[in-house]
């Protein structure tokens, strides 16, 4: 799948700022995996990487609706714990293209 006509979810997940049992018990491959099978069996979109820093952790996800495929995966985002405080971006096609932002709370 081409990224280049798609849009995109792109998920910064905080990795620093969370209590230190959440980075112990929880991690980016099993994330990674639950997204995985939300998005790929409908055509939703692609996990295309992720990107690790020194403050954050960037995974990006494309496909052809951004709305539809940040729907579809929400509920992973609001359940999985290293996912608390993370922000989502919701961009409507290539760089620069109108987005939105969303700021993922949890209990």
């Amino acid at each position: 799948m081409s990224t280049e006509q798609e849009e995109a979810v792109l998920i910064y997940l905080d990795a620093i700022n969370l209590p230190d049992d959440v980075y112990e018990k929880y991690d980016l491959s099993t994330l990674e995996d639950k997204i995985n099978k939300i998005i790929e069996p409908d055509g939703l979109g692609e996990y295309d990487g992720h990107e690790a820093g020194p403050g954050e952790t960037i995974i990006y996800l494309y496909g052809p609706d951004a709305e539809a495929l940040f729907s579809a995966i929400r509920p992973v985002l609001e359940s999985y714990p290293l996912c608390k405080n993370s922000k989502v971006l919701i961009r409507k096609g290539e760089p620069g293209a109108e987005e939105r932002e969303e700021i993922i709370t949890q209990n």
